[in-house]
């Protein structure tokens, strides 16, 4: 399994724009701040941990956001980054006590979406 990161979709949508929000059910104006809003408002709705954070994100914003507004330079990087560590099994740090807070968080929840997606495939849904 492979990840496709280097060709994302865009809508070309452009701040401030109108779009169905999928919490508020109701068209709104969407700005950054807003985005961000939505954001919470769709991971405070699973209740239950049914679906990843991603999953919850990607079936959800779809409908109100540009995915290339998540995805930058920095984004590539961390994923190549992962990618590399899984594909090689090369040690993301030589100790625990090495090892970067914020870094290993970033790499957890990619791993954690990559493995639900692997999941996914698997089951065929």
């Amino acid at each position: 399994m492979w990840m496709n990161y280097h060709s994302v979709p865009t809508r070309n949508l452009v701040f401030p724009y109108r779009a169905k929000s999928p919490t508020l059910k109701k068209s709104i104006t969407y700005t950054k701040e807003e985005v961000w809003n939505e954001i919470d408002r769709v991971l405070a709705e699973d209740q239950t941990g049914k679906f990843t954070p991603g999953q919850q994100l990607y079936y959800n914003m779809l409908h109100c956001a540009d995915s290339t507004f998540f995805y930058d330079n920095d984004v590539v990087a961390l994923l190549e980054e992962y990618l590399l560590h899984k594909r090689f099994n090369i040690a993301l740090y030589e100790s625990l006590d090495n090892a970067l807070c914020e870094r290993m968080s970033l790499f957890a929840a990619i791993d954690e979406e990559y493995l639900a997606i692997q999941r996914m495939e698997k089951d065929g849904s």
